[in-house]
Protein backbone atom coordinates (compact mmCIF):
# COMPACT_ATOMS: atom_id res chain seq x y z
CA UNK A 1 0.00 0.00 0.00
CA UNK A 2 1.21 3.26 -1.58
CA UNK A 3 0.45 6.55 -0.53
CA UNK A 4 0.85 10.08 -1.87
CA UNK A 5 0.36 12.28 1.33
CA UNK A 6 3.10 12.97 3.09
CA UNK A 7 1.02 14.59 6.13
CA UNK A 8 -0.68 11.38 7.16
CA UNK A 9 -0.48 7.82 6.65
CA UNK A 10 -3.25 6.11 4.71
CA UNK A 11 -5.13 4.48 7.33
CA UNK A 12 -5.89 7.78 8.38
CA UNK A 13 -7.15 9.07 5.05
CA UNK A 14 -9.38 6.47 5.06
CA UNK A 15 -10.99 6.96 8.85
CA UNK A 16 -12.05 10.43 8.01
CA UNK A 17 -13.40 9.63 4.34
CA UNK A 18 -15.22 6.72 5.99
CA UNK A 19 -16.69 9.18 8.79
CA UNK A 20 -17.88 11.44 5.93
CA UNK A 21 -19.41 9.06 3.21
CA UNK A 22 -21.15 7.57 6.23
CA UNK A 23 -22.91 10.89 6.85
CA UNK A 24 -23.22 11.97 3.14
CA UNK A 25 -24.81 8.96 2.03
CA UNK A 26 -27.03 8.27 5.26
CA UNK A 27 -28.79 11.23 3.99
CA UNK A 28 -29.85 9.08 1.30
CA UNK A 29 -31.20 6.12 3.38
CA UNK A 30 -32.84 8.64 6.20
CA UNK A 31 -35.47 9.44 3.42
CA UNK A 32 -36.57 5.73 2.16
CA UNK A 33 -37.93 4.77 5.39
CA UNK A 34 -39.12 8.36 6.02
CA UNK A 35 -42.27 7.61 3.11
CA UNK A 36 -44.72 5.66 4.76
CA UNK A 37 -45.10 8.22 7.66
CA UNK A 38 -44.15 11.35 5.49
CA UNK A 39 -47.42 10.11 3.25
CA UNK A 40 -49.33 10.12 6.25
CA UNK A 41 -48.76 13.47 7.43
CA UNK A 42 -48.88 15.14 4.36
CA UNK A 43 -51.29 13.03 2.15
CA UNK A 44 -49.21 11.90 -0.64
CA UNK A 45 -49.61 10.00 -3.68
CA UNK A 46 -46.65 7.17 -4.94
CA UNK A 47 -45.64 9.99 -7.63
CA UNK A 48 -45.52 12.76 -4.86
CA UNK A 49 -42.98 9.80 -2.77
CA UNK A 50 -41.18 9.34 -6.00
CA UNK A 51 -41.00 13.10 -7.07
CA UNK A 52 -39.47 13.81 -2.93
CA UNK A 53 -36.86 11.15 -3.60
CA UNK A 54 -35.90 12.11 -6.86
CA UNK A 55 -35.73 15.39 -6.85
CA UNK A 56 -32.83 15.08 -3.98
CA UNK A 57 -30.89 12.85 -5.85
CA UNK A 58 -31.24 14.46 -9.14
CA UNK A 59 -30.40 18.28 -7.75
CA UNK A 60 -27.30 16.90 -6.60
CA UNK A 61 -26.42 14.33 -8.92
CA UNK A 62 -26.56 16.38 -12.28
CA UNK A 63 -24.17 19.01 -10.80
CA UNK A 64 -21.26 16.60 -10.33
CA UNK A 65 -18.96 17.09 -13.40
CA UNK A 66 -19.01 21.29 -13.12
CA UNK A 67 -18.48 20.71 -9.31
CA UNK A 68 -15.30 19.01 -9.93
CA UNK A 69 -13.97 21.76 -12.05
CA UNK A 70 -13.99 24.12 -8.96
CA UNK A 71 -10.24 22.41 -7.59
CA UNK A 72 -8.74 24.48 -10.10
CA UNK A 73 -10.08 27.23 -8.29
CA UNK A 74 -10.71 26.48 -4.62
CA UNK A 75 -9.02 24.05 -2.16
CA UNK A 76 -10.43 20.48 -2.21
CA UNK A 77 -11.05 20.92 1.89
CA UNK A 78 -13.46 23.72 1.51
CA UNK A 79 -15.23 22.09 -1.91
CA UNK A 80 -15.96 18.85 -0.08
CA UNK A 81 -16.81 20.08 2.92
CA UNK A 82 -19.09 23.26 2.09
CA UNK A 83 -21.16 20.76 0.14
CA UNK A 84 -21.29 18.35 3.17
CA UNK A 85 -22.28 21.76 5.14
CA UNK A 86 -24.81 22.62 2.52
CA UNK A 87 -26.52 19.09 2.70
CA UNK A 88 -26.83 19.18 6.50
CA UNK A 89 -28.32 22.76 6.80
CA UNK A 90 -30.71 22.20 4.20
CA UNK A 91 -32.09 18.88 5.45
CA UNK A 92 -32.83 20.34 8.84
CA UNK A 93 -34.43 23.10 7.23
CA UNK A 94 -36.65 20.19 5.43
CA UNK A 95 -37.57 18.92 8.79
CA UNK A 96 -39.61 21.82 9.98
CA UNK A 97 -41.40 21.97 6.55
CA UNK A 98 -45.04 22.59 7.40
CA UNK A 99 -46.12 21.11 3.76
CA UNK A 100 -45.32 19.04 0.62
CA UNK A 101 -44.65 22.48 -1.37
CA UNK A 102 -41.43 23.44 1.21
CA UNK A 103 -40.48 19.57 2.03
CA UNK A 104 -40.16 19.19 -1.79
CA UNK A 105 -38.45 22.95 -2.37
CA UNK A 106 -35.92 22.31 1.25
CA UNK A 107 -34.91 18.44 -0.39
CA UNK A 108 -34.00 19.95 -3.94
CA UNK A 109 -31.69 22.55 -2.42
CA UNK A 110 -30.19 20.54 0.15
CA UNK A 111 -29.44 17.74 -2.69
CA UNK A 112 -26.87 20.28 -3.98
CA UNK A 113 -24.60 19.91 -1.80
CA UNK A 114 -24.23 16.33 -2.29
CA UNK A 115 -22.53 17.13 -5.60
CA UNK A 116 -18.84 17.76 -4.05
CA UNK A 117 -18.77 14.66 -2.62
CA UNK A 118 -17.82 11.16 -4.47
CA UNK A 119 -16.06 12.42 -7.77
CA UNK A 120 -13.76 14.32 -5.13
CA UNK A 121 -12.97 11.33 -2.50
CA UNK A 122 -12.74 8.41 -5.51
CA UNK A 123 -9.78 10.64 -6.75
CA UNK A 124 -8.56 11.42 -3.92
CA UNK A 125 -8.47 7.98 -2.78
CA UNK A 126 -7.25 6.55 -6.16
CA UNK A 127 -4.29 8.37 -5.40
CA UNK A 128 -3.00 7.38 -1.98
CA UNK A 129 -3.67 3.87 -2.49
CA UNK A 130 -2.16 2.00 -5.44
CA UNK A 131 -3.73 -0.71 -7.50
CA UNK A 132 -2.59 -3.56 -5.49
CA UNK A 133 -4.54 -1.93 -2.62
CA UNK A 134 -7.43 -0.15 -4.41
CA UNK A 135 -10.51 -3.04 -4.22
CA UNK A 136 -9.38 -3.04 -0.11
CA UNK A 137 -9.64 1.09 -0.22
CA UNK A 138 -12.98 1.61 -1.97
CA UNK A 139 -14.31 -1.48 -0.29
CA UNK A 140 -13.62 0.45 3.38
CA UNK A 141 -14.75 3.36 1.96
CA UNK A 142 -18.08 2.03 0.60
CA UNK A 143 -17.83 0.04 4.12
CA UNK A 144 -18.31 3.49 5.55
CA UNK A 145 -21.38 4.30 3.62
CA UNK A 146 -23.03 1.41 4.47
CA UNK A 147 -22.70 2.06 7.97
CA UNK A 148 -24.34 5.03 7.68
CA UNK A 149 -27.26 3.04 5.39
CA UNK A 150 -26.93 0.85 8.31
CA UNK A 151 -27.66 3.42 10.86
CA UNK A 152 -29.63 6.10 9.28
CA UNK A 153 -32.95 3.41 8.83
CA UNK A 154 -32.19 2.00 12.57
CA UNK A 155 -32.80 5.97 13.50
CA UNK A 156 -35.79 6.66 11.86
CA UNK A 157 -37.09 3.02 13.36
CA UNK A 158 -36.13 4.11 16.81
CA UNK A 159 -37.38 7.84 16.94
CA UNK A 160 -40.23 7.49 14.76
CA UNK A 161 -42.75 6.45 17.06
CA UNK A 162 -42.41 8.25 19.90
CA UNK A 163 -40.54 11.69 18.35
CA UNK A 164 -42.10 11.63 14.79
CA UNK A 165 -40.63 11.95 11.25
CA UNK A 166 -39.00 15.43 11.84
CA UNK A 167 -36.56 13.88 14.23
CA UNK A 168 -34.56 11.72 12.33
CA UNK A 169 -33.65 14.38 10.41
CA UNK A 170 -32.19 16.92 12.61
CA UNK A 171 -30.44 14.46 14.52
CA UNK A 172 -28.66 13.41 10.62
CA UNK A 173 -27.81 16.90 10.15
CA UNK A 174 -26.48 17.41 13.44
CA UNK A 175 -24.10 14.82 12.53
CA UNK A 176 -23.46 16.08 8.98
CA UNK A 177 -22.17 19.72 10.48
CA UNK A 178 -19.68 17.33 12.73
CA UNK A 179 -18.45 15.19 9.76
CA UNK A 180 -18.14 17.91 7.76
CA UNK A 181 -15.84 19.82 10.47
CA UNK A 182 -13.55 17.02 10.58
CA UNK A 183 -13.29 16.36 7.29
CA UNK A 184 -12.26 20.21 6.77
CA UNK A 185 -9.74 20.34 9.49
CA UNK A 186 -7.99 16.83 8.19
CA UNK A 187 -7.71 18.17 4.05
CA UNK A 188 -6.61 21.50 5.59
CA UNK A 189 -3.46 19.53 7.16
CA UNK A 190 -2.97 17.68 3.90
CA UNK A 191 -2.55 20.78 1.97
CA UNK A 192 -4.04 19.57 -0.90
CA UNK A 193 -1.06 16.36 -0.50
CA UNK A 194 -3.58 14.00 -2.25
CA UNK A 195 -4.07 16.33 -5.45
CA UNK A 196 -2.35 16.21 -8.58
CA UNK A 197 -0.08 19.19 -8.73
CA UNK A 198 0.36 21.42 -12.13
CA UNK A 199 -3.32 19.80 -12.93
CA UNK A 200 -4.87 22.13 -16.18
CA UNK A 201 -7.79 22.27 -17.27
CA UNK A 202 -9.13 19.19 -19.35
CA UNK A 203 -11.56 17.45 -21.03
CA UNK A 204 -13.26 14.34 -19.52
CA UNK A 205 -10.81 11.47 -20.56
CA UNK A 206 -13.04 8.71 -22.64
CA UNK A 207 -12.57 4.91 -24.12
CA UNK A 208 -14.65 2.80 -25.60
CA UNK A 209 -14.51 0.07 -22.33
CA UNK A 210 -15.71 3.04 -20.26
CA UNK A 211 -18.72 3.91 -22.58
CA UNK A 212 -19.50 0.18 -22.77
CA UNK A 213 -19.34 0.74 -18.56
CA UNK A 214 -21.07 3.94 -18.24
CA UNK A 215 -24.09 2.51 -20.26
CA UNK A 216 -24.39 -1.06 -18.32
CA UNK A 217 -24.04 0.57 -14.82
CA UNK A 218 -26.57 4.28 -15.79
CA UNK A 219 -29.31 1.05 -16.52
CA UNK A 220 -28.73 -0.44 -13.43
CA UNK A 221 -29.14 2.85 -11.62
CA UNK A 222 -33.18 2.75 -12.84
CA UNK A 223 -33.24 -0.57 -10.78
CA UNK A 224 -31.44 0.11 -7.96
CA UNK A 225 -32.69 3.95 -7.37
CA UNK A 226 -36.09 2.75 -7.72
CA UNK A 227 -35.30 -0.39 -5.32
CA UNK A 228 -33.91 1.67 -2.62
CA UNK A 229 -36.96 4.31 -2.89
CA UNK A 230 -39.75 2.31 -2.74
CA UNK A 231 -38.92 -1.28 -0.83
CA UNK A 232 -40.28 0.62 2.35
CA UNK A 233 -43.47 1.31 0.93
CA UNK A 234 -43.12 -2.53 -0.71
CA UNK A 235 -42.90 -3.70 2.85
CA UNK A 236 -45.89 -1.73 4.26
CA UNK A 237 -48.26 -2.20 1.58
CA UNK A 238 -47.93 -5.86 0.16
CA UNK A 239 -46.11 -7.66 3.07
CA UNK A 240 -48.21 -6.15 5.93
CA UNK A 241 -45.20 -4.62 7.92
CA UNK A 242 -45.32 -1.60 10.12
CA UNK A 243 -43.49 1.53 8.99
CA UNK A 244 -40.81 0.87 12.21
CA UNK A 245 -40.12 -2.85 11.20
CA UNK A 246 -39.70 -2.23 7.65
CA UNK A 247 -37.12 0.88 8.38
CA UNK A 248 -35.44 -1.87 10.56
CA UNK A 249 -35.43 -4.19 7.38
CA UNK A 250 -33.83 -1.53 5.34
CA UNK A 251 -31.34 -1.04 7.66
CA UNK A 252 -30.47 -4.76 7.65
CA UNK A 253 -29.83 -5.02 4.24
CA UNK A 254 -27.38 -2.27 4.40
CA UNK A 255 -25.48 -4.09 7.45
CA UNK A 256 -25.25 -7.02 4.73
CA UNK A 257 -23.27 -4.65 2.60
CA UNK A 258 -20.79 -3.23 5.34
CA UNK A 259 -20.08 -6.33 6.38
CA UNK A 260 -19.49 -8.21 2.97
CA UNK A 261 -18.24 -5.53 0.81
CA UNK A 262 -14.23 -5.77 1.97
CA UNK A 263 -13.99 -8.80 1.19
CA UNK A 264 -15.16 -8.66 -2.19
CA UNK A 265 -12.91 -5.91 -2.75
CA UNK A 266 -9.99 -8.40 -1.07
CA UNK A 267 -11.22 -10.58 -3.80
CA UNK A 268 -10.81 -8.27 -6.63
CA UNK A 269 -7.15 -7.33 -5.79
CA UNK A 270 -6.67 -11.09 -4.73
CA UNK A 271 -7.79 -12.33 -8.01
CA UNK A 272 -6.07 -9.28 -9.80
CA UNK A 273 -9.61 -8.37 -11.61
CA UNK A 274 -12.45 -6.82 -11.52
CA UNK A 275 -14.76 -8.01 -13.96
CA UNK A 276 -15.61 -11.79 -13.25
CA UNK A 277 -16.45 -10.53 -9.55
CA UNK A 278 -18.54 -7.61 -10.86
CA UNK A 279 -20.42 -9.52 -13.30
CA UNK A 280 -21.41 -12.26 -11.15
CA UNK A 281 -22.66 -9.48 -8.38
CA UNK A 282 -24.76 -7.99 -11.04
CA UNK A 283 -26.47 -11.28 -11.63
CA UNK A 284 -27.04 -11.89 -7.90
CA UNK A 285 -28.79 -9.13 -7.86
CA UNK A 286 -31.42 -9.89 -10.45
CA UNK A 287 -31.82 -13.10 -8.73
CA UNK A 288 -32.48 -11.56 -5.47
CA UNK A 289 -34.85 -8.48 -6.58
CA UNK A 290 -36.72 -11.20 -8.57
CA UNK A 291 -37.50 -13.36 -4.96
CA UNK A 292 -38.00 -10.23 -3.06
CA UNK A 293 -41.10 -10.00 -5.67
CA UNK A 294 -42.05 -13.73 -5.65
CA UNK A 295 -41.69 -15.37 -2.23
CA UNK A 296 -43.78 -13.64 0.70
CA UNK A 297 -42.44 -16.46 3.29
CA UNK A 298 -40.43 -14.56 5.72
CA UNK A 299 -37.26 -16.24 5.52
CA UNK A 300 -37.12 -16.02 1.83
CA UNK A 301 -38.14 -12.17 2.27
CA UNK A 302 -35.21 -11.87 4.80
CA UNK A 303 -32.13 -13.87 2.83
CA UNK A 304 -33.50 -12.11 -0.46
CA UNK A 305 -32.61 -8.44 1.15
CA UNK A 306 -29.41 -9.50 2.58
CA UNK A 307 -28.52 -10.83 -0.97
CA UNK A 308 -29.78 -7.64 -1.75
CA UNK A 309 -27.80 -5.53 0.33
CA UNK A 310 -24.47 -7.67 -0.54
CA UNK A 311 -24.93 -7.24 -4.33
CA UNK A 312 -27.22 -4.88 -5.15
CA UNK A 313 -25.96 -1.73 -2.55
CA UNK A 314 -23.06 -3.34 -1.64
CA UNK A 315 -21.44 -4.86 -4.59
CA UNK A 316 -22.13 -2.06 -7.27
CA UNK A 317 -19.94 0.94 -5.55
CA UNK A 318 -17.41 -1.45 -5.87
CA UNK A 319 -17.97 -1.85 -9.59
CA UNK A 320 -16.46 1.62 -9.68
CA UNK A 321 -12.99 0.32 -9.54
CA UNK A 322 -13.15 -1.05 -12.84
CA UNK A 323 -13.82 2.56 -14.14
CA UNK A 324 -11.27 4.23 -12.11
CA UNK A 325 -8.42 2.07 -13.10
CA UNK A 326 -9.46 3.14 -16.92
CA UNK A 327 -8.58 7.01 -16.46
CA UNK A 328 -5.23 8.00 -16.12
CA UNK A 329 -4.61 9.70 -12.40
CA UNK A 330 -3.83 13.25 -13.79
CA UNK A 331 -7.81 13.14 -15.77
CA UNK A 332 -9.34 11.59 -12.63
CA UNK A 333 -11.62 14.59 -10.74
CA UNK A 334 -13.07 15.62 -14.31
CA UNK A 335 -13.64 12.37 -15.60
CA UNK A 336 -15.42 10.62 -12.90
CA UNK A 337 -16.97 13.51 -12.16
CA UNK A 338 -18.83 12.98 -15.32
CA UNK A 339 -19.15 9.47 -15.07
CA UNK A 340 -20.65 9.99 -12.09
CA UNK A 341 -23.21 12.79 -13.08
CA UNK A 342 -24.50 10.67 -15.83
CA UNK A 343 -24.74 7.60 -14.02
CA UNK A 344 -26.55 9.17 -10.64
CA UNK A 345 -28.35 11.41 -12.52
CA UNK A 346 -30.11 8.82 -14.77
CA UNK A 347 -31.08 6.75 -11.56
CA UNK A 348 -32.31 9.84 -9.73
CA UNK A 349 -35.24 10.05 -12.03
CA UNK A 350 -35.87 6.42 -11.82
CA UNK A 351 -38.44 7.00 -8.15
CA UNK A 352 -40.70 9.55 -9.77
CA UNK A 353 -40.81 7.24 -12.96
CA UNK A 354 -41.97 4.50 -10.68
CA UNK A 355 -43.94 6.34 -9.00
CA UNK A 356 -46.16 7.26 -11.55
CA UNK A 357 -45.92 3.68 -12.46
CA UNK A 358 -47.17 2.14 -9.42
CA UNK A 359 -50.19 4.31 -9.20
CA UNK A 360 -51.45 2.18 -12.14
CA UNK A 361 -49.25 -1.41 -11.53
CA UNK A 362 -48.80 -3.01 -8.13
CA UNK A 363 -45.02 -3.05 -6.85
CA UNK A 364 -44.62 -6.40 -6.85
CA UNK A 365 -44.49 -6.70 -10.71
CA UNK A 366 -42.61 -3.66 -11.00
CA UNK A 367 -39.81 -5.50 -8.85
CA UNK A 368 -40.20 -8.06 -11.16
CA UNK A 369 -39.68 -6.60 -14.62
CA UNK A 370 -36.65 -4.62 -12.37
CA UNK A 371 -35.16 -8.27 -11.50
CA UNK A 372 -33.91 -8.67 -15.41
CA UNK A 373 -32.36 -5.02 -15.16
CA UNK A 374 -29.01 -5.88 -13.76
CA UNK A 375 -28.30 -9.42 -15.49
CA UNK A 376 -28.28 -6.92 -18.86
CA UNK A 377 -25.90 -4.96 -17.13
CA UNK A 378 -23.86 -8.02 -16.44
CA UNK A 379 -23.99 -8.27 -20.06
CA UNK A 380 -22.77 -5.30 -21.45
CA UNK A 381 -19.66 -5.45 -19.02
CA UNK A 382 -18.92 -8.57 -19.95
CA UNK A 383 -18.25 -6.67 -23.52
CA UNK A 384 -15.81 -4.19 -21.48
CA UNK A 385 -11.81 -4.83 -21.50
CA UNK A 386 -10.14 -4.75 -18.41
CA UNK A 387 -7.96 -1.80 -19.30
CA UNK A 388 -5.80 -0.55 -16.28
CA UNK A 389 -4.55 2.49 -17.11
CA UNK A 390 -1.59 2.92 -14.25
CA UNK A 391 -1.12 5.02 -11.28
CA UNK A 392 0.67 8.04 -12.18
CA UNK A 393 1.02 11.11 -10.29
Amino acid sequence: MTSSSQNQPPWAIMIVFMIAHAVNDGFLWVIPPLLPALRDQFHLSYTEMGSLYSLFRFSGDILQAPVAYLVHIAPISLIMTGGLLWTSVGMFLASLASGYGMLAWSFTVSGIGRATYHPLAATLLSRAFGREALGRAIALHMTGSSVGQFIAPFLVGIFLTYYGWRSPIMIWSGLGILAGLILYFFLRKQKENLGHRGKGLSLPFFSRPIGIYLLAVSVWAIAQHALMTFLPLFLVDYRGFSKEKAAAIYGIMSLSAALCRPFLGALMDWMGRRKPVIIGGFIFSGLAIFGLATFKFPFFMYLCIVFLGIFGSGHSGLSDTFMIEMIPSSRREETIAFLFTIRMSTGALAPILVGFIAERIPLPHIFMALAVIPIFTASMISLAEEKPMGYET
